[in-house]
């Protein structure tokens, strides 16, 4: 599973008067696009940050605000319930985000696709822990959906939200092999953070390893003598000249090091450690306990991690917010209507008045 892009929102509020416009539009662009290019396709899409928030501009939302994530999900989610095309979409915000494991099992068991319920459950809760936990960037996670295709090819979006900042900051997965190291093939990113701690990146691999090692191999007192340790070089005790970017003076208060570890925690991860994955998905192992340990193993052991932050559209129909003009329903039904007369017709050679509606309305998806 690879990390294909990252975006950042603006969090809003409020209800969406053209949902049910949103939905029917969404529905016959999912039975276009699938008919032509096939489903697999269509999960791909996905996850690119920049075609889903064209999507979600087509629909009728801003290109910058959380809502794109959450309501175009939404509505894509409930144009798929009574369209055959190969496509699911499970999970959601809230309690919907919870119930992401059991619509799966039903999903893939309604597509005879039974046996990869372990794998995709194993990659949607490791994607969960990896962009709240692994990457350390005041961002929580509190929307997570998957999208399957009846072949297996899923993709995985993410969306924490940071509330002092008032900004939502959207992850995008593929399948592919489920591991935590990952590549950016795309990155897009309204306002980067100055430090971030990115236990994902190829430049803590190191770090990874040591943290292994640590939680293995060194009794719990050992390890709370060195986050001692650590406290005692970020007062000032030790120099800081090579490791600037902990500035105890700059360091975020999301970035500090915790005031203590929980022995018990660390007792029963201790038992089944036999790679970084399992402490990422252990219980009760979160962004706190994961900090404190990447501390450790670079003050303490020299593993450095990463503290680098890994970080145009049109509208098509308006926005919610009226900018740069209000919503126009009428053309977003009008739009449905051109392209289910597309799917549907079975003229081999269609008119070219419907060949050029059709092509002006696919310039807006940008496909």
């Amino acid at each position: 599973m690879r990390r294909v892009g990252r975006t950042e929102l603006f969090l809003v509020e409020g209800g969406v008067p053209h949902f049910k416009e949103m939905v029917v539009l969404c529905r016959e662009i999912v039975r276009l696009l699938v008919r032509e290019y096939g489903s697999d396709f269509f999960v791909e899409r996905l996850s690119d940050p920049y075609w889903l928030s064209c999507l979600s501009c087509v629909l009728g939302f801003e290109w910058d605000t959380s809502g794109q994530t959450t309501i175009t999900l939404a509505a894509l989610k409930e144009a798929l319930r009574d369209l055959d095309v190969g496509v699911f979409v499970a999970g959601g915000k809230g309690a919907a985000m919870r119930e992401t494991p059991l619509e799966l099992k039903e999903s893939l068991k309604a597509i005879g696709r039974e046996e990869v319920a372990p794998s995709l459950s194993f990659a949607s809760r490791l994607s969960c822990r990896v962009d709240n936990n692994a990457i350390q960037d005041s961002y929580t996670v509190y929307f997570h959906c998957v999208a399957i295709s009846s072949s297996g090819s899923y993709a995985i979006i993410n969306q924490g939200m940071n509330i002092e900042a008032k900004l939502a900051r959207r992850y995008q997965w593929l399948a592919g092999d489920v591991k935590v190291e990952e590549p950016h093939t795309a990155i897009s990113s309204a306002k980067g953070e100055e430090v971030v701690l990115d236990l994902t990146s190829r430049e803590s691999r190191d770090c990874r390893r040591c943290i292994l090692d640590v939680v293995r191999d060194s009794p719990f007192s050992a390890i709370q003598s060195d986050l001692v340790k650590v406290k005692n070089i970020l007062s000032g005790q030790a120099t800081l000249d090579d490791h600037p970017h902990l500035n105890p003076r700059t360091t975020p208060p999301h970035l500090k090091p915790p005031k203590k570890l929980d022995g018990s925690v660390l007792r029963a991860v201790k038992e089944n450690a036999d790679s970084f994955e399992t402490i990422l998905l252990a219980e009760r192992v979160g962004a706190s306990t994961l900090r404190g340990l990447a501390y450790i193993s670079e003050l303490v052991y020299g593993a450095r991690a990463s503290w680098r932050d890994p970080a145009r559209f049109s509208y098509a129909f308006g926005s919610k917010s009226g900018r740069p003009y209000p919503v126009d329903k009428r053309g977003m039904v009008e739009a449905a209507e051109v392209l289910r007369g597309a799917v549907e017709s079975t003229d081999s050679n269609p008119s070219r008045v419907m060949l050029w509606r059709l092509s002006k309305l696919m310039s807006r998806l940008e496909v």
